[in-house]
């Protein structure tokens, strides 16, 4: 569970940058590419599946936003 919750600090450091005045959304867009590609390498037990599954569609909210920028 951990290995999940642990990247959610990630995900809500871009998030608070894209709330920033004149955001560099490259840049935002660049790192939750990454931590994109890192959350689904991500293996955890069939119990933490629900988990790993809601930080990826919050990954997906946070890309939209930046696609609106």
């Amino acid at each position: 569970r951990s290995r999940v919750f642990r990247w959610y600090a990630r995900l809500r450091d871009i998030e608070d940058r894209l709330e920033a005045p004149a955001p560099d959304v490259g840049a935002l867009r660049a790192e939750l590419d990454a931590l994109d590609d890192t959350v689904a390498h991500i293996t955890v037990p069939l119990a933490h599946a629900e988990e790993l599954y809601a930080l990826r569609q919050h990954i997906a909210l946070v890309r939209g936003r930046l696609l609106t920028q």
